[in-house]
């Protein structure tokens, strides 16, 4: 797998090494629902085959829409996932848990019962849902909500957030704005159909996504996971992340295993608004406050504004000046992003046990045309923090579902970092 440097790091192109292994990111349940940005597969399943045994608890602080947590289960591993979006727990929760598949097919088939007899309603209201939404589309996704909101006695809560999930799945789909790309807005695509008379049906993409998802749930049936594991998924800021073990009961972890935001590069909060709206996951001032208190945010007024002051890491001196003499602002993002993630590194290493490993997947930015080594002053933090690198990865993005012709000074992030530290020692 490439060739080694230093006796103990290793440098290759992940891709070419694992061209076909799990390549694939339509197994179990990985595509239950769409997120930007997340993982595929091959990554987090050939780094806790290397670096854990079945048994072991494996820890991603920025969990997403559980990639890793799903493939730690499979492979017979505990998993903790800690994620800031109330979406992505969903997704994470719903994706890593097994449910009763006839349970399950008998409450898809009353949804739909019930979804054919139900009068129109008039639906939740937010900002300019007009404007995305027709009134075709607010009537039948109201339906779909009102049967998930009001379940029947004694219905499982797995079964419930099964729908939910499957709702989710389906309002990017129901909306205004191009399904095909994270930003929300009303690519000249999206335009031409309206233009060509387009409406969507919502209720017909709800049991169609109903009945995709179930064939899915019964691949994880019989993929041989043991349910004697536990996945645990917990809505909480990675700075925090000692703590929020802590109420778990759990002191060290053997594993961890993340994918942090990059700087400046995604706003998952304004992505997935219309589906946090919807599902009353989040009201549109929470998901502002979300957005304000997320790892890598535009955003610096307030708390998140910290004077920039004696730095020993000559990587981000250098590129902090360099951003500061175009715009001040972006410098303040920078040095914001890093200052997070040196204390978030720092809370890795006191739940990691000693001689156990920490795998940190990142890209690089350009924020105003400067190039930013992302990885490279992770590695110096992670160094200082006490943690030992033993191997470097790169691996191509092969989709990360941007939009074309993006008027966006983060650069198109084409390759990702694999990271891999060891906690003292050698060896485990």
């Amino acid at each position: 797998m490439g060739i080694l440097l230093n006796n103990s790091i290793r440098k290759s192109n992940l891709s070419s090494y694992l061209n076909n292994i799990f390549r694939m990111k339509d197994y179990i349940t990985h595509d239950i629902h769409s997120y930007t940005a997340k993982l595929t597969p091959h990554l987090p399943r050939h780094f806790i085959i290397k670096y854990t045994k079945k048994g072991d608890v494996i820890l991603d602080p920025f969990c997403g829409s559980g990639t890793s947590l799903l493939e730690a289960r499979l492979l017979g591993r505990n998993a903790i996932g800690i994620d800031i979006n109330p979406l992505a727990i969903l997704i994470s929760d719903v994706k890593t848990t097994p449910v009763n598949i006839k349970r399950l097919e008998n409450a898809i088939q009353i949804a739909q019962d019930e979804l054919k007899i139900m009068k129109d309603l008039e639906g939740i209201d937010f900002p300019n849902k007009d404007y995305w939404f027709c009134k075709k589309a607010q009537s039948e996704l109201s339906k779909i909500k009102f049967i998930i909101d009001n379940p029947k006695k004694n219905t499982n809560q797995k079964i419930v957030k099964y729908l939910k999930l499957c709702f989710s799945a389906i309002i990017r789909k129901s909306s205004n704005a191009d399904p095909r790309i994270a930003k929300i807005y009303k690519s000249r695509r999206v335009l031409d159909k309206l233009n060509r008379g387009w409406f969507p049906t919502p209720i017909k993409y709800f049991e169609e996504t109903l009945r995709k998802n179930c064939e899915r749930f019964k691949s994880f049936e019989i993929s041989g996971y043991n349910n004697n594991n536990f996945v645990e998924v917990i809505q909480g800021d990675a700075r925090k992340t000692s703590a929020i073990l802590k109420e778990l009961g759990i002191n060290k972890v053997d594993f961890i295993i993340t994918s942090p935001p990059y700087i400046n590069a995604q706003d998952y909060f304004r992505s997935y608004k219309l589906e946090l709206w919807w599902l009353g996951l989040a009201t549109p001032e929470e998901v502002l406050n979300l957005k304000r208190q997320s790892i890598g945010t535009e955003y610096i007024g307030g708390g998140n504004n910290k004077p920039i002051k004696n730095i020993n890491n000559l990587r981000l001196k250098t590129v902090l000046k360099s951003i500061e003499r175009i715009d001040p602002h972006k410098s303040q993002i920078v040095y914001n992003y890093f200052g997070n993630m040196m204390h978030i590194i720092n809370e890795f290493y006191k739940v990691l046990k000693m001689k156990s490993h920490f795998c940190l997947i990142t890209g690089n930015n350009t924020i105003c045309k400067v190039r930013v080594p992302t990885y490279k002053i992770l590695i110096d933090i992670a160094k200082d923090t006490g943690f030992e690198l033993v191997e470097v990865v790169k691996d191509k993005i092969i989709n990360r579902s941007l939009p074309p012709n993006r008027n966006h000074d983060g650069g198109v992030i084409k390759e990702e970092w694999i990271t891999v530290f060891r906690k003292g020692g050698k060896g485990r």
